[in-house]
Formats: structure tokens, sequence, C-alpha cells
């Protein structure tokens, strides 16, 4: 009977492991030929500059280099397999786009595997089916792995640096201790917030210092480690971002910038939905409802707790080293002023690995039918917020080609169209309509010229087409500090400005589950705004 249910385990892991990697690879071009992701473009541009080796300098700051770099090099090496003998030099925009997604989704693959591996050596393999299965239904990594950005990157290297930290903790092998080193330097050279995980290596050097009795050993040991820590990590942060020192001033500039905006201090445009918003009480309402599902995200809170009873109690070390990671890049991240998405994603595998270790404690001396059952439930429960997502943002129409195609069969080509600046989304619709005006809402209520502006652009257009809900969301539910774009959107929606709804992107049963039933006041905006926007046209009544 037990090897029974053995196989109904590995056929049900099975199954969706071979979705997983389809779906990981499925539709990587998406958004073609506009692709609209602005992080994206930034990172592909500064890709399609470089010319080995004469312009090496990537110009962009906000991210590490390596990744960079690692696009640019399979660019040209793929370049060079096409086109031999000719070796371009120049990876186009459009391949650095499908390249950054491509190693995207082999990042997620592989981190795939380090979950199963990392809660292997915590709890057994039951367990560590039962983390990779979250992993392989977590809309977070269908989702990312399709970005070119670099949140899948910190996610494998966070969890490649657990693993090695949790190799180093039986027999105190030093490679181990210096691999994982060089990987924190690696992170980050990738994101200079990474600069959290100190915490790891210091817990590390700290519990060895605990073990030993005071002596000139124990001075020692300790002082070794920190070396080891400081050359591996400082050399391999400046290897792979070499221009964060050679063209320091640049760096600076970009780092004081991100840091500005991080802590709030300086207001910008992409920022306003943030105001007044609690940590942690935020991701917990807004994002991980989205990125794990609300199943996980109520089954986490008793899993951390239990984890850090269970450290406390048993001294695992191991797990210890798994809490730390996730409190590390939780915590730094729900903080700060910029609580998007993606700044939660590389937390999101710790917090997987430590629900499957509760789970497991929780059924563990129950029947193996009963810990099968639970194990394909809890499968299936998952597997259908994986399956709406992917019907709702891979499966059916981006949305903005969707509006496109309903405003090109209903507005004429001639007509004056408003709508917003500073978002892609209305680029499909320019090669279809010649008199778009863009308007900067945002600034209605920190520009009193928008507002005497307002009234001539509204009189002067016959459709409105709002391109996503990144303004209109934030401004409805906050007049307190937007009153003035409140009260245009109120009224817009409201039909009171002398325009009507005449298009709005649907929201099937699917979108429902994937948005927890409103993908605009529901999600915080990130979860959509990218790659399933919901669009809204208006037409003069």
């Amino acid at each position: 009977m037990k090897i029974f249910e053995q196989q109904i385990i590995k056929i049900f892991f099975y199954s969706i492991a071979i979705l997983f990697v389809f779906f990981t690879f499925y539709g990587l071009d998406w958004g073609k030929p506009f692709y609209f992701h602005p992080d994206e473009r930034n990172i592909a541009s500064s890709v399609s500059q470089l010319s080995f080796p004469n312009q090496l300098n990537p110009h962009f700051f906000a991210y590490g280099s390596l990744p960079i770099y690692l696009v640019h090099a399979v660019g040209i090496f793929l370049n060079f397999i096409e086109h031999q003998p000719t070796l371009s030099p120049v990876v186009t925009f459009d391949q650095a786009i499908i390249l950054g997604r491509l190693i995207s989704a082999l990042l997620t693959l592989a981190s795939c595997v380090l979950v199963y591996k990392v809660t292997r050596l915590l709890s057994g393999q039951k367990t560590a089916t039962l983390s990779a299965i979250f992993f392989m239904t977590s809309v977070a990594f269908l989702q990312f792995s399709h970005f070119g950005t670099f949140e899948v990157w910190l996610s494998f290297l966070s969890l490649l640096t657990a693993y090695f930290f949790i190799l180093y903790l039986p027999a105190g092998r030093k490679l181990y201790f210096a691999i994982a080193s060089g990987l924190i330097g690696l992170l980050t050279a990738i994101k200079l917030s990474s600069i959290v995980l100190l915490v790891i290596p210091s817990y590390l050097i700290l519990l060895q210092q605990a073990s030993y009795k005071f002596s000139g050993r124990k001075i020692v040991d300790g002082l070794r480690l920190v070396f080891i820590f400081l050359y591996f990590s400082i050399f391999l942060y400046v290897i792979t971002a070499p221009f964060n020192i050679l063209d320091s001033s640049s760096f600076s500039n970009s780092m004081k910038y991100e840091r500005e905006v991080a802590m709030g201090t300086l207001k910008v445009f992409y920022t306003g939905s943030f105001y007044d918003k609690l940590p942690i009480i935020f991701q917990y309402e807004k994002v991980l409802p989205f990125l794990i599902n609300p199943i996980l995200t109520l089954l986490s809170i008793p899993a951390f707790f239990y984890c850090v009873f269970r450290f406390i109690k048993k001294r695992d070390l191991g797990l210890g080293i798994i809490i730390l990671f996730f409190l590390s890049l939780f915590v730094s991240s729900s903080v700060l002023y910029v609580k998007w998405t993606r700044y939660l994603v590389p937390s999101i595998p710790f917090l997987y690995i430590m629900v499957a270790i509760f789970l497991g404690r929780l059924f563990q001396k129950a029947k193996p039918l009963k810990f099968t059952l639970v194990i394909i439930t809890i499968g299936i429960i998952c597997s259908i917020f994986a399956y709406s997502f992917l019907k709702t943002v891979r499966i059916n129409q981006d949305t903005r080609i969707a509006s496109r195609d309903f405003a090109v069969n209903t507005i004429p080509s001639e007509a004056k169209i408003l709508s917003e600046v500073y978002d892609m989304g209305i680029v499909p619709f320019n090669d279809n309509f010649h008199q778009i005006t863009l308007f900067n809402f945002y600034d209605l209520d920190n520009d009193p010229a928008k507002i005497n502006e307002l009234p001539d652009a509204l009189s002067n257009s016959e459709y409105i087409i709002l391109p996503s809900q990144r303004i209109y969301k934030s401004r409805i539910l906050d007049p307190q500090h937007f009153p003035n774009g409140y009260d245009f959107y109120k009224k817009l929606f409201e039909g009171s400005l002398g325009f009507e709804k005449i298009y709005e992107t649907p929201c099937d049963i699917f979108c429902k589950i994937t948005y927890a039933g409103n993908p605009v006041f529901n999600v915080e905006e990130t979860a959509n705004v990218f790659d399933r926007p919901n669009i809204f046209i208006f037409k003069r009544k």
C-alpha cells in the first residue's frame, strides 16, 4: 500500500513538473513588438549599447551589470553561430529582451531544483516534494520567469547561498563558506539592497565562536572566517560590477536616486500608491495573496512561528539560516517605501520551504495515505491559482492589444484622443490613431498649471483612453493626498464630465481568482500593470 501511495505522489509530482517546464517557456515573446515592461526596456537598452571590447560601461546602475554582460555574451555567441564567420559585437534590443527572459526561465527551473534540495537537506524527501510543488504552482515564478529583470537572479543566487551555508554547518568546511561568501558579493553587485544578507555570515561566525571556550583558537578561527567572507565577497563584487568603481560618479548618482525613492524622501510619480501603507500588513493583504495564493499566505503565518519555535527549541541551525534569509529579504523590502511585488520575489522560496516544513511536521505521524491526500489536495488548490494566472495573462490575448482592436473597430482613426503619460499601454494605438494627446494627470495635485490646462484638454477630446489602472487607482483610493486627481477620476467614472464608458477590460472567473476578486483594487498595482493592465475607454456623450 505504501508503494502504491508513493507512485501516486510521483505521478502527480511529475505531471505538475512537466506542465511547469512547459509554461515556464511558453510565451516568452509576450508583448512583441512593443515590450511593455519598463525595467526590461532599460536593461535591454543597456545591453544593446554594449560593444565588446570597446564599450563595456552599462550606463545603467539601478541593477548590477553581471546579468547585462551575460545577456550580451550569449547574444554575441548566438549571432556568431547564426552568421559565422562574421562576429557581430552588437546585440539588438529585441534579442536582449528575449534572451533576458530565456535566462530568467532557466534560472526559475534551477531555483525549483534548489528549493527541493534545500528542503530535503532540512526535512527529508516528502517535505521537499511539497516545497517543490509550491514552487511549480507559484504565480510569482510563472510571472517573473517571463520578465527579463533580475528578480529570478536574486532568488536563484539567494537559494544557492543558503544551500552552501547549510552544507557548511555539519562539517565546517571552509570551502562552502567561501563559495557562499562569494555569492553574497554577487548578490550585492546585482542589487545593492542584498547587503542585508550580511546577517547570515555574521550569524555563522557568532555561532562558531559560541561553540568554543574562550581561547586563542576561538579568536583565530573567527578572524579567519571574517577574512574569507570579506575576500571572496568583495572580490566577486568588484569583478562582476567593475564600473561601479570605474564610473563611480554615475553609480553614486544612481544609488542616491534609488535610495531616496526607496526611503520615501523623493516623491516620484510611480510611488503615489504607497502613502501611509503599513509594512508587512500591506504585503500580506495586497502582495502575497497574488504571488503565492491566499491559502499559502494564511498558512505562512503559523508556519513562520512554528519554524522559529523549532529553531529555538531544537537548535536547528539549518532552519535558522532559512529563517534569517526570509526575514532579511522580506522585512527589508517591506519597510521600504517601494512596496512592489518584485521586491518580495527573492523571499518567496524561503517562505515555501517553511510552509512545507510546517505541514510536513504537522502530518509527520499521519498514515501515508493521509499525507498523500494532503499533498494532492494542496497541490490541486495551488494549481487552480496557477492555471487561473496562466489563463488570464499568458493564454488570453494581451489586454492592450484587445483594447486596441476594439478601438480600431469603434473609433475613427482621426478622432481626438486624450490619454496618460508614462505608460507603454497607449503605444499599440499609435499606428491606428493619429491625434493622441498625452496629458500628465499625475501632476494634477502638484502643478496648478495642469488644473488650468485640463478643461481645454477635455473639451478638445472626443475619447479618453486610460491605458492602465496605475493613476486612477491611487487617486480614487486616496482623496486626502490627491484631491484634484480624485475629483477628476470620480467624475469621469460617474459620467459627469460629459464622457461615457464604452470599454473596460473584461475580468472572468479566472481573472477574479488571480487578482483576489478585483484586478484594480485588491492587489498591488505591479501585480498586473506590466503584463495585464486594466484598460478603460470613454467616449464623449
